[in-house]
């Protein structure tokens, strides 16, 4: 095998590693949008449906839609809380989805069930609450789910939720549509994707493959200069190493976020704003068959109890 099949052969498994790694990542973000049913509350036809339906919201709307249930609230949270006192526990579930959706890095929305005590709680990013998913929105999607989960009707309670957050996403979708004559806002500058060293290191591998061929190929003819025989030889190397840097800087283009124009980046016709979240607002109730009125607490939480 001579070099320049040697190089070919190696281009192609880096290159098959490589998109390996990267598809493996943005499978993993697509299944954030999944639902989290470790309090038991959904069925499996249930949460099948709703998973669909939030994977092809996450794809449309570059945005994820969390739902995490829980059998009870663990100790550590619930740890010096009066869960006698509404008030205090209204806090406390604030400060814990608050917490989770922060640690779990929510681009989007965050919606936490706990069984014991019985409570709804969601969280709204900033960009999404901005462009897609408004407070207005989360007061109908919590009047919704907690209308049916105090009728005990979980699995509806999860559909229409769905429903409503699909609704309103293209709605506000439909709105920011911006006509032609429109000047679209500056790019602001997005949060670095964990894949970028990565990419920065596939770039540069590539680059320095390509001098590393050029320079072997050109001595290869033993002082006599660049060979052009069988096998490719200084002609193969030089166009193997330009398509392998095209293709690095193709790939850290798409997948780093900085493909296409200025005005794409910020708003995407058919996929909608791309902005990450950097903070959160929260709003919440109780759907006991005891709950009476009463304030959820803190911030934007807002909303009474039912």
């Amino acid at each position: 095998m001579d070099f320049s099949m040697l190089i070919t052969h190696r281009f192609r498994v880096f290159v098959s590693l490589v998109f390996a790694l990267l598809l493996g990542s943005v499978v993993g973000r697509a299944e954030r949008g999944v639902i989290i049913d470790g309090g038991g509350f959904f069925s499996d036809a249930a949460k099948a449906e709703a998973n669909r339906q939030l994977l092809e919201l996450g794809v449309r709307f570059k945005k994820e839609v969390v739902i995490e249930t829980f059998k009870a609230i663990p100790a550590e949270v619930s740890q010096g809380v009066n869960l006698q006192d509404r008030a205090a526990v209204n806090r406390m579930f604030e400060a814990w989805t608050l917490q989770q959706a922060r640690q779990q890095r929510v681009n989007g929305i965050y919606i936490l069930l706990s069984k014991e005590p019985a409570h709804l709680q969601v969280i709204i990013g900033n960009e999404t609450q901005r462009t897609l998913f408004t407070t207005k929105d989360r007061a109908v999607l919590l009047e919704v789910m907690l209308g049916k989960l105090r009728t005990k009707q979980p699995d509806e309670a999860l559909l229409q939720g769905v429903s409503v957050i699909a609704s309103a996403m293209n709605s506000h979708r439909l709105d920011r549509a911006p006509s032609p004559a429109q000047n679209r806002p500056a790019v602001e500058k997005e949060e670095p994707s964990p894949w970028g060293w990565v990419l920065a290191a596939v770039v540069g591998f590539l680059v320095a493959w390509l001098v590393v061929g050029l320079v072997r190929s050109m001595f290869s003819g033993g002082g006599a200069g660049p060979t052009l025989g069988a096998g490719g030889g200084f002609m193969t190397s030089l166009l193997g190493g330009m398509f392998g840097a095209a293709a690095g800087m193709w790939l850290y283009d798409q997948f780093s976020g900085h493909g296409g124009s200025d005005g794409d980046r910020f708003v995407n016709d058919d996929a909608g704003p791309t902005r990450r979240d950097t903070d959160y607002s929260s709003s919440g109730d109780t759907f006991s068959d005891d709950s009476g009125g009463g304030d959820s607490g803190g911030g934007d939480s807002g909303g009474g109890d039912f």
